[in-house]
């Protein structure tokens, strides 16, 4: 049951992979990195299944979300960042439609959305962490928190279910 639990995140993250790294690509390049998302999966169930070790599902994911995460910020720069843009167009040899002033507006406008993107960074990575922290805190007092839970009862033993707020 332990497992399941388990590879639910490993293939939760496997789908923002796959939506992270298949965004503005051919249907054929889609269809690799969906290739590669479920191979990725595959072999993470597979290997953890055999060894069933803890350790490996937390390091598979962690690399996982650490990956999707890097490739997400660059997606955000490679987007939104008015320098990129503007060198952008200029690689493509496409002659600026919009006037100056339109410009300025849609770049003062994408570096106002940059700020905010990274200003929500802190607060997701923080939520992350702290769960993570939860998550860690429970697999290693589990049968302690066990008995507290079984002590308290319900509805009150759920706030002692660390795995469940992760």
């Amino acid at each position: 049951m332990q497992l399941l639990d388990e590879l639910s995140m490993i293939y939760t993250t496997c789908v923002m992979f796959y939506a992270t790294f298949s965004h503005k690509r051919s249907a054929e390049g889609a269809l690799l990195v969906f290739a590669l998302a479920v191979f990725i999966a595959t072999f993470i169930t597979a290997y953890y299944y055999h060894i069933k070790d803890p350790l490996f599902h937390q390091n598979a994911f962690a690399l996982l979300t650490v990956v999707v995460f890097v490739r997400s910020l660059y997606g955000m720069e490679a987007s939104l960042r008015p320098s990129r843009q503007a060198k952008r167009r200029v690689e493509v040899g496409r002659a600026d439609a919009n006037t100056a002033t339109e410009q300025a507006r849609v770049d003062q406008r994408d570096r106002n959305i940059i700020k905010t993107m990274y200003q929500m960074i802190p607060v997701g990575l923080g939520s992350i962490a702290f769960g993570f922290l939860i998550w860690n805190l429970d697999n290693a007092f589990c049968p302690t928190l066990r008995q507290w839970r079984r002590a308290v009862g319900l509805p009150w033993g759920i706030l002692l279910e660390g795995h469940g707020w992760w």
